[in-house]
């Protein structure tokens, strides 16, 4: 990453990443990799999991919990709020720079664009921000938050619509037998580099993002292959 660039922010769904934080309570390893999450998480959620733990700094660049994490954990009520809010504030610094109280969303989305990524990625790192904001207890404006509760009907009701076609198509890939989306998946995986965790964070974004719409068309989630996606099998998916 160049010097003074910030790194993209994590854009996991927050309800990944709070279970996940949630599921630790049974116990914190001594170092996080795919051994842990792979049984729950596969393909490209575990390796955008494992990201977002290492840029909010709750993993170290070996995946070895931080004592904050630990915090996180073992924390509940307002003692997690405060713990979350100073983690948001520390790597959200341009974000917080705004009155989030009276931000309008283009003021809020303007700013997001300080970190560089692509559109798609920037509002699932806007909504990260957002559940994260809200279950850390920091106010939020109603211009922000207004839009996103539009967009979840509208989404809704286009996965509704979408379903029905669906439906009426024979043609689709649920229709395939499973080992055959599985030889295909493999077959493709296979012409995939290998993840490397030194690439510059806007490829990282586009390697993510294809493995992604990969699993997407194939209507099938990753298969848990005891590896992560196009990673060679000598190595370890904490790299990620």
């Amino acid at each position: 990453m160049a010097e003074g660039q910030l790194q993209i922010p994590p854009y996991v769904p927050y309800r990944t990443f709070r279970n996940f934080v949630d599921q630790l309570r049974e116990g914190i390893p001594a170092r996080i990799d795919r051994s842990v999450w792979g049984a729950r998480y596969s393909g490209s959620s575990g390796i955008q999991l494992m990201t977002t733990l290492k840029v909010l700094g709750l993993t170290d660049a070996d995946g070895r919990p931080t004592e904050e994490l630990e915090r996180l954990v073992m924390t509940d009520g307002d003692e997690r709020r405060a713990v979350l809010a100073a983690i948001l504030q520390r790597h959200y610094r341009p974000i917080f720079t705004l009155d989030l109280a009276r931000a309008t969303k283009a003021q809020f989305s303007e700013t997001f664009k300080v970190y560089g990524a692509r559109e798609g990625v920037l509002r699932k790192c806007e909504n990260f921000f957002i559940q994260a904001a809200q279950d850390a207890g920091i106010e939020l404006s109603q211009y922000i938050l207004a839009r996103r509760h539009t967009s979840r009907r509208a989404s809704a009701g286009s996965r509704t619509r979408q379903s029905s076609v669906a439906a009426a198509q024979p043609g689709r890939l649920e229709a395939v037998p499973a080992a055959a989306l599985n030889s295909l998946a493999e077959m493709v995986l296979a012409k995939y580099p290998d993840f490397d965790p030194s690439w510059d964070p806007s490829v990282q974004e586009r390697w993510l993002e294809g493995i992604g719409k990969l699993y997407e068309s194939l209507g099938r989630p990753a298969p848990d292959s005891g590896r992560s996606p196009g990673q060679s099998s000598g190595e370890s998916a904490n790299n990620a």
